[in-house]
């Protein structure tokens, strides 16, 4: 049982990102702050401080697999048809 429970914990390590630190913490209010100055000048609203997350909460590990595929297909699709408009040959 205890080799299961070392196990677990070191793929948990590999899997989670990594401990916030003061130099990440730093790093990503520079960023925010660039993000801001440029959305005050290009009269965007602010950007907030937590992101939309890329998939709808609450989904199994297979079905973001599937969800990203199915929005991969969809972006493909969307820029053939643009290209096609424009006379563009992939």
């Amino acid at each position: 049982m205890r080799s299961l429970d070392r196990r677990l914990r070191r793929l948990e390590v590999g899997l989670l990102p990594p401990p916030e630190t003061a130099e990440s913490r730093r790093i990503h209010e520079l960023v925010l702050d660039i993000r801001r100055r440029r959305a005050a000048r290009l009269g965007l609203p602010e950007p907030e401080d937590v992101p939309e997350p890329d998939f709808p909460p609450g989904l199994s590990l297979g079905e973001m697999i599937n969800y990203g595929r199915r929005r991969h297909r969809e972006a493909e699709a969307a820029r053939a048809s643009l290209d096609a408009e424009h006379g563009v040959r992939s």
